[in-house]
């Protein structure tokens, strides 16, 4: 195995005190903003604080072209038409790549940068190639993945029940076209194992169907040890995808049951302990309960879910970390680990399987290291997001920067690979920054992620911080520049629109936060109230209320909060008031004060039953 080490002692140094440099930085900042508001803090004076903690991280420079930016060049190739470039910077890709047991790489990764996702313009272009090759493989691929990812991309994360019906039925128009797009690349070309598991991930988002079934099935008899194809059925198999926990013991005893104890296969059951634990996370925030008593029920779900053996099996997936690639190991397990100390309410459970991973991989849990450099530093990343999910943020950045120097000590295939290990921890950390609120600290490391990844989905966070720091105008071209890589990127979008409002670009504003509110992003009820209030600025109550009555999901408890609802309905019952129909005004804000207690909304309630000329007991 090639060995990649590229930092050298004074880049270990750097890494082992992040902590303190940023925070350091990042509280200078905000004695900067204190003392002296908005006006006293020059943009000058922050780029010059997040200059000084870059220099302070002296990271080291990359000599490779990542796989995401050779990605990036062949999107823009496809959008000017050059698809013998294309085709020759695909190619080249696909010819390096290596099916380990775990993942098809670097072509998985490839293909996961590559679409311009709900780009029309992109789509004609992809549509064009497919035409002009139309015996290739490669340009049906490309599309299939446009498709999956634009359709996803309309779909957002969330239950079917909250999606709004024209984004579930374009969703269901991209899948089934991806769907048809896959098969056709798949009878051209069956060489290409990637193209079995993007079908099945269609699939999934149907629920295990006979198609599936028999896609899988085609799938593993031609690439029978690919982790990947076993690992999306079996996710499919889940309750909340309208599965069974008796089918998804039977489909991992069927096929890891009597897999060699070094198969890769045997991770599904680790695979299927991390999802028993989401079903019972997911069956018990169903019934309403939440704070201390989840974990109490998600270990009362569990005790029915996971049968004695499967503690013991478990532990055979992971000790296949001493009969494997370890590198390769540690990417297949390092999500199902994040996954497990993600779900709420079982704490209990990820963190002895974290625990068992640690030992085994010759680790330690503790937060201080009595000597760094020693554990794993995937080790260190999914206790660094345990601490990140309980609250502690310190503790988090401790963990990332242990990870950081846990990375020096490692051997890796190469040095893009190393690269994105730093990148990945680099984004950590601009996430814990963002949750304590250290501005400079997320600009730094999120610009850091970038420098060493490529790209980040979370590079909306350096525009975010230099709104919070006041200092628009690289706001706004943070935000720009993040759209330009991502237009996707609905966060950037959300906080773009909300920069062009402060500088009164209204119609700017209006353009970003429709993307948004149009959107099942989490940002869509916070975009479409501002929208309202660009009406209401206007002096268009017509308008205002179009909008409001347009996004139903604002007034709907299952998707949005109470916060938004309350704004919601007081909006809706000022623009009645402006257009003279009192008793929906009415109605609007006794709605409203049901959610919350806005002043407003009672004070227009008080007036209104005055004009209606109703008895105060009606209230």
């Amino acid at each position: 195995m090639a060995v990649s080490k590229r930092l050298s002692g004074s880049h270990l140094l750097a890494a082992v005190s992040l902590v303190v440099a940023l925070a350091s930085l990042a509280a200078v900042a905000v004695l900067l903003l204190d003392r002296g508001s908005a006006e006293r803090t020059a943009a000058a004076s922050v780029e010059t604080i997040v200059d000084e903690a870059m220099a302070k991280l002296n990271l080291p420079p990359r000599s490779v072209e990542l796989t995401s930016e050779k990605a990036m060049r062949v999107r823009a190739a496809i959008k000017q038409g050059d698809y013998a470039t294309a085709h020759a910077i695909t190619g080249e890709v696909l010819t390096r790549s290596r099916l380990d047991g775990w993942s098809f790489e670097p072509f998985a990764t490839f293909m996961d940068n590559v679409s311009s996702a709900d780009d029309p313009s992109f789509e004609a272009r992809l549509s064009q190639w497919t035409i002009e090759d139309r015996n290739d493989a490669i340009p049906l691929l490309m599309r299939a993945q446009y498709y999956f990812d634009t359709g996803w991309f309309r779909r957002g994360e969330g239950f079917i029940a909250g999606i709004q019906p024209s984004n579930l039925k374009a969703y269901d128009d991209d899948m089934g076209k991806a769907l048809d797009d896959a098969e056709s690349a798949i009878r051209l070309n069956p060489g290409i194992p990637y193209s079995f598991a993007l079908r099945l991930r269609v699939l999934h988002g149907s629920g295990m169907s006979l198609r599936m079934k028999n896609a899988f099935e085609e799938a593993i008899g031609k690439y029978p040890t690919f982790f990947r194809l076993y690992d999306v059925v079996l996710d499919t198999l889940e309750p909340k995808w309208g599965g069974t926990i008796e089918a998804m013991y039977a489909f991992v005893d069927f096929y890891a049951g009597h897999a060699a104890d070094d198969s890769p296969l045997k991770l599904l059951y680790l695979s299927l302990y991390s999802q028993l634990l989401d079903t019972a996370s997911v069956s018990c925030s169903d019934v309403g309960v939440t704070g201390d008593k989840l974990s109490q029920c998600v270990g009362s779900r569990m005790k029915t879910y996971a049968r004695p053996e499967l503690d013991g099996e478990v532990r055979v997936a992971l000790q296949l970390y001493d009969h494997c690639d370890r590198y390769l190991y540690g990417t297949a397990v390092e999500p199902i680990l994040i996954a497990m100390v993600r779900t709420a309410g079982g704490d209990a459970y990820s963190t002895a399987v974290l625990q068992n991973m640690a030992d085994i991989m010759h680790s330690n849990t503790q937060l201080k290291q009595d000597k760094p450099g020693r554990n794993n530093y995937v080790i260190d990343e999914v206790l660094a997001e345990s601490w990140f999910v309980k609250g502690f943020y310190d503790n988090a950045l401790t963990k990332d920067a242990d990870a950081l120097s846990d990375v020096e000590a490692t051997s890796f295939p190469g040095e893009e690979e190393k690269d994105l290990a730093l990148a990945s921890i680099y984004e950590h950390s601009g996430r814990v920054y963002n949750k304590s609120h250290q501005y400079i600290g997320m600009i730094t490391s999120m610009r850091a992620a970038i420098q060493m990844g490529g790209r980040s989905i979370e590079e909306h966070f350096i525009c975010y911080a230099y709104y919070q720091l006041k200092d628009n105008d690289a706001a706004l071209q943070a935000c720009t520049t993040a759209i330009n890589r991502d237009p996707t990127n609905l966060n950037a979008r959300y906080w773009r629109g909300q920069i062009f409002s402060d500088m009164h670009e209204m119609d700017a504003a209006s353009q970003d936060w429709t993307i948004v509110a149009d959107s099942e992003n989490n940002l869509r009820a916070k975009a479409a109230i501002r929208l309202s209030m660009i009406h209401f600025d206007r002096g268009d109550s017509r308008g205002a209320l179009d909008v409001l009555d347009k996004y139903t999901y604002l007034y709907d408890p299952n998707t949005n909060d109470r916060e938004d609802i309350a704004v919601s309905y007081n909006n809706r019952c000022y623009a009645y008031m402006q257009l003279g129909e009192l008793r929906k005004a009415l109605d609007n804000c006794k709605a409203s004060l049901e959610y919350g207690s806005l002043p407003e909304a009672y004070r227009k309630e008080q007036e209104l039953i005055q004009r209606l000329g109703m008895p105060g007991k009606d209230l």
